[in-house]
């Protein structure tokens, strides 16, 4: 069979559509309906685009797994088609051989090569491997990969191929079917995660589709399949541009009612999403989609319809998304724009020491969670999974000289000149959707979650097939001849076989990714499987993850803790594997100033705990009562804490540590340096009158006391209390801790009807209410007469009945207040609403005391009975009480 091969002069977009729909017309002509094969591939790209999503992006293995399985059955009928149409394959264009050469790289990463290769190659990473087994006393692998994380670098393997593999189904449809059913696909997608969105939120849901429960604490209105809302604006703001289009094009696949409501919906998630990045770009897109489209209609089709109605349904649809958004919105909502937080800055900073160090090959893709914290500058315990800038995350992971290559040629491959632009409105929208998403991917990381970019693949292939097309499709004669179909299949079963290959090496060798050994091997250790016997057993573990993930700080600290715990052997070389992959890491230096000063080391074990302080500060309460429990000289205690007012927190809990009534002098030390160095700090002025007071307390308190002009010495420390109070209330009006030193000081001078009368004014408008109304309680009980104390307890367990238990726990309070005042018949009342409230044997046991010495014998042989039924009716010593108590209600009656 002869075959005219001659090349076709270059058509103008407006022929290559006029050709596909001619083709189109010739096929239904001569051969009917597509082979079956050939019309499965739309509903393949269908379902891969939506379940991408909808399975939380497919950012989990086993979801990955399947979402590539089927995307490589989908490129395989592709190819066999293409090939079958005697068309060059869409695999061999710019953008597939650029995914396809990315996914090759990344694969080649994790390839095991020899360490002495590695050390030529990245020397970095080289000295990365040779030090990874150093805890554990052995010589370095003989083996090892330019990733720095070998199983997470095949996951990403298989997402590159995922995405060639998308583009290439992608742009075979948009070569069949236009551009629009694409874009209407990816529109479609969106809809649906905007409405799963909506539901959730709805029905208050904490679980995703009832079955994924979240592994961080997630907003409401946040959960839907993206939980990142970062990830979610962006994905949205790709539907909502692509809608826009859509909207506007004059042959939409959709009825325009239904684009409208689908609009609708995703602008209001897409507000609520609360994404700074994805609010900020979607302005700009649709500014840029105004333009494009002004261009286009200025310059093709003037005779085209009118497009008055679309847009006011436009513009209807995005104001009924801003309004939808207004109505769902929450003070959390706008609390999350007004966010000022700019860590991600400091996070592009941090990573240019690690672009020095592997410039040339990279960490290996997918490695960037595990080596940054060597690079971290920040201080606090945050693991950065990305680098939060897709640009800076290809170069950090593959090197400069590949990310470079892989920008420049897929810049080229898709700029406006090189696709279907002006072929549609619906192509405009949907090329700006591209360029909005990555431009908000300059500072988020939704181009890492599977979902979004599986769906940017699909856009930009169906953009792609519409324009590149340079022949209509034909079917293959019936005639063709068996070699001709074996060379279809066989390019379909390389293409397939090739997928599926990898699909089984990352199920193999990458599902226990670094998150899934971390939690997998806490477990063991919290169980206690990782003392004792089972040690040996759990180093095997270790090893195996820090072999896994060789540059992970987490393994050898936890290796750390076991061996602290077990004494099984020494902390310290854990421990400085720890501290060489994480320079600033809070917990490493707190754990070492224990092993330190378990040793006898006390000077060493401060300045340790003065590093974790300056590395992470969510360690500082720890470090401040070590310090306390090593030293009571201050000058000692100095040196555990950092200077200036970074160190104001430390003493600030070195003031408040310990006992209340113990080591006055230095408590209050610590307070004064800590107002010294912040004067705002209002904790430390509470500590510092708080230890005043305690000092009022003592008669013989040098400070505030003592023989030697007490009265003046007293009378200082009172002015003081008030002085410390009034700058808390300067900083903070509404602030318990100023009320409660005022009052307290009152109660000290045995003035408590002026307490309680200043704590009635005030608990209302106080940020404690529950502590000052308790506070009043306290005033009123110690009043020569007792009438204000009833409206003081009434108001506390108004206040503070939230709860069954809580309302148990402070009735109890009130009715052990009002035993130490003789008051048994009122404690009675307290005691027995904390014992219907919640009933327990403490309680029901202080109610039957109190009633039998209030005289309300039938009370507490009631209670005395629910008492000895709780301990099963066998307590002789409870019987006897109970017939007592019987004995003494009954007398009354048989007195003569």
């Amino acid at each position: 069979m002869e075959r005219d091969y001659t090349r076709l002069k270059p058509r103008s977009p407006g022929e290559r559509r006029r050709a596909v729909v001619g083709g189109a017309a010739a096929r239904g002509r001569a051969g009917g309906a597509a082979p079956l094969p050939e019309r499965v591939i739309p509903w393949l790209l269908a379902v891969t685009i939506a379940g991408s999503v909808l399975a939380i992006g497919a950012v989990h293995t086993p979801t990955l797994a399947l979402v590539s399985s089927i995307t490589a059955v989908a490129a395989a009928l592709s190819l066999r088609a293409s090939a079958r149409a005697d068309r060059q394959s869409h695999a061999r264009s710019l953008p597939a051989l650029t995914l396809l050469g990315l996914a090759a790289y990344t694969l080649l990463q994790a390839a095991p090569l020899p360490l002495a290769w590695i050390e030529l190659l990245s020397p970095a990473t080289a000295d990365v491997w040779s030090r990874a087994l150093m805890p554990l006393g052995e010589a370095p692998p003989r083996y090892a990969s330019i990733s720095l994380d070998p199983g997470a670098t095949l996951v990403e393997a298989t997402k590159w191929l995922t995405y060639a593999g998308v583009f290439v189904t992608a742009a075979f449809v948009g070569a069949r079917h236009g551009a629009r059913l694409g874009i209407t696909l990816v529109f479609s997608s969106a809809f649906l995660a905007a409405l799963t969105t909506i539901a959730h939120g709805l029905l208050g849901a904490k679980e995703v589709f009832g079955l994924y429960q979240p592994r961080f604490s997630v907003a409401a209105w946040h959960v839907g399949p993206l939980l990142n809302p970062n990830n979610l604006a962006g994905y949205l703001n790709l539907g909502i541009l692509s809608g826009v289009g859509l909207l506007l094009t004059s042959r939409p696949l959709l009825p325009a009612w239904v684009t409208g409501v689908g609009l609708t919906t995703i602008v209001g998630i897409g507000i609520i999403a609360s994404s700074r990045g994805g609010l900020l770009v979607l302005p700009l897109g649709l500014a840029l989609f105004a333009l494009l489209s002004r261009w286009r209609r200025g310059k093709h089709r003037p005779g085209s319809r009118s497009q008055g109605p679309t847009a006011w349904l436009l513009s209807v649809a995005i104001g009924g998304g801003a309004l939808l958004a207004a109505l769902a919105a929450t003070n959390r909502t706008l609390s999350e724009f007004a966010d000022d937080n700019l860590d991600k800055l400091s996070l592009f900073y941090s990573t240019l020491p690690l672009l020095a160090d592997h410039w040339l090959l990279g960490v290996g893709r997918g490695a960037f969670e595990t080596v940054f914290p060597a690079y971290r500058q920040s201080p606090g315990n945050i693991v950065f999974t990305h680098a939060e800038n897709f640009a800076i995350q290809w170069a950090a992971e593959w090197g400069i000289p590949v990310a470079a290559a892989a920008l420049i040629a897929l810049g080229l491959a898709f700029r406006p000149g090189k696709i279907a632009l002006k072929g549609s409105t619906a192509a405009v929208g949907a090329w700006v959707g591209c360029v909005v998403l990555l431009a908000q991917n300059l500072f988020d990381l939704g181009l890492e979650v599977p979902g979004v970019s599986i769906a940017l693949a699909a856009t930009l292939g169906s953009l792609w097939g519409e324009a590149y097309h340079e022949r209509p499709l034909h079917e293959a004669p019936a005639d063709e001849p068996d070699a001709e179909r074996r060379r279809a299949w066989r390019t379909a079963a390389y293409a397939a076989a090739s997928g599926l290959a990898l699909v089984a090496l990352m199920l193999r060798f990458g599902w226990r990714d670094v998150d899934h050994d971390r939690r997998a091997l806490r477990a063991m250790s919290e169980a206690g499987a990782a003392t004792g016997a089972g040690w040996p057993r759990f180093r095997g573990e270790l090893r195996a993850a820090m072999l896994r993930h060789p540059a992970e700080p987490y393994f050898p600290l936890l290796g750390a803790v076991v061996a602290l715990q077990g004494r099984s052997e020494s902390p310290i070389p854990w421990l400085q594997r720890t501290l060489e992959r994480s320079r600033r890491h809070g917990r490493a230096h707190l754990l070492l100033a224990e092993v330190l000063a378990s040793r006898g080391a006390r000077e060493q074990a401060l300045l340790s705990l003065r590093l974790a302080v300056e590395d992470d500060p969510g360690v500082t309460g720890a470090a401040a009562t070590l310090a306390r429990q090593w030293t009571d000289s201050f000058d000692e205690l100095v040196r555990a804490v950092p200077e200036g007012e970074a160190g104001a927190e430390m003493l600030e809990r070195m003031a408040t540590a310990g006992d209340r009534r113990g080591a006055l002098e230095l408590r209050l030390r610590c307070a004064e340096e800590a107002i010294a160095r912040a004067p705002s700090r209002v904790v430390a002025r509470w500590a510092a009158g708080d230890v005043l007071l305690a000092m009022l307390e003592e008669p013989s308190s040098p400070r505030c006391g003592g023989l030697e002009d007490g009265e003046g010495k007293r009378a200082a420390c009172e002015q003081q209390i008030e002085a410390h109070a009034a700058a808390i209330q300067r900083q903070q009006e509404n602030a318990f801790f100023a009320v409660q030193l005022r009052a307290r000081l009152l109660l000290l001078r045995k003035q408590s009807a002026e307490a309680e009368q200043l704590l009635a004014g005030s608990c209302e408008r106080l940020d404690n209410r529950v502590g000052c109304l308790r506070l009043r309680v306290q005033a009123a009980s110690q009043m020569a007469s007792p009438e204000r104390l009833p409206h003081a307890i009434r108001d506390l367990l108004s206040a503070s009945c939230s709860s069954l238990a809580v309302c148990a726990a402070t009735s109890t309070w009130a009715g052990d207040l009002l035993v130490a005042r003789k008051d048994h018949q009122s404690a009675v009342t307290y005691y027995a609403r904390a014992a219907q409230d919640e009933p327990t044997e403490e309680r029901l046991l202080k109610l039957a005391n109190a009633a039998s010495e209030a005289g309300a014998h039938v009370e507490a042989v009631s209670a005395l009975e629910r008492l000895l039924q709780r301990r099963g009716g066998q307590d002789p010593e409870l019987r006897k009480r109970v017939l007592d108590e019987k004995a003494k209600a009954l007398a009354p009656s048989l007195a003569p």
